[in-house]
């Protein structure tokens, strides 16, 4: 390789390195908003679950201690129905039995 050929190498590689510190310069990749899963425009599913959440919860504690029921449902009812324990087993069964009928 002539020598004039290795400077005017050494030379495109500088200016190829430099143009990438560019401080305005503005990359393909870098264009799009990352929004890291959530939609646009500031709008989140999960804000919206959590705010769901939170209000369940304290009309839950409302009725609990007020002693209310919402739809003829007392709060102890509900608590029955999350601290009892399932069988998965026959749970498996029965959506076995729904799913063969397709």
């Amino acid at each position: 390789m002539r020598m004039e050929d290795v400077n005017a190498r050494r030379a495109y590689i500088q200016s190829v390195r430099k143009s990438f510190d560019a401080p305005g310069r503005e990359y393909e990749w870098k264009k799009e908003a990352d929004t890291k899963g959530e939609a646009m425009e500031g709008f989140s599913f999960f804000k919206a679950r959590l705010l769901i959440a939170a209000l369940l919860f304290a009309a839950y504690v409302f009725c609990d201690r007020t002693d209310r029921a919402l739809y003829h449902v007392t709060m102890k009812q509900i608590s029955d129905e999350i601290v009892r324990d399932v069988d998965y087993t026959a749970v498996r069964e029965e959506v076995m039995q729904v799913f063969r009928a397709f």
